[in-house]
């Protein structure tokens, strides 16, 4: 039930990301506010193939899944500090492209330590 739930957060994630990347990109006069949409939307088309692909595949067994995770987990490491060093570069590109990462991150992030800890991991 966990990787099902996991899977269908990822997706419902990819959906609301291309979506608004979709609709900010429409709108979206400033350079920056283009690159943050343009961020929103790889990761979104990223997530929602490894959603895509994992509704296809039969459901990792627990602790698998938890390895996973916990990899997922520690590639924040990179992907924050990366997103913060973009962020405040003086660029409007780079900026936009530093808060999509940061807001991608952050909320994989949420899901991924909530179904870390659901699988019996320890945060």
């Amino acid at each position: 039930m966990i990787p099902q739930q996991l899977v269908a957060s990822l997706f419902a994630l990819a959906l609301v990301s291309l979506g608004a990347a979709v609709a900010g990109l429409y709108t979206g006069p400033r350079e920056s506010y283009r690159s943050f949409w343009f961020m929103c939307g790889i990761w979104g088309a990223i997530d929602g193939v490894i959603a895509w692909t994992s509704f296809l595949q039969e459901p990792l067994p627990l602790d698998e899944l938890r390895n996973v995770l916990a990899i997922n987990l520690a590639l924040q490491a990179i992907y924050l500090p990366l997103g913060l060093i973009l962020a405040t570069r003086s660029k409007p590109a780079l900026k936009g492209l530093g808060w999509g990462i940061l807001v991608q991150a952050v909320a994989l992030g949420v899901i991924d330590a909530y179904f870390y800890a659901k699988c019996g991991g320890l945060l």
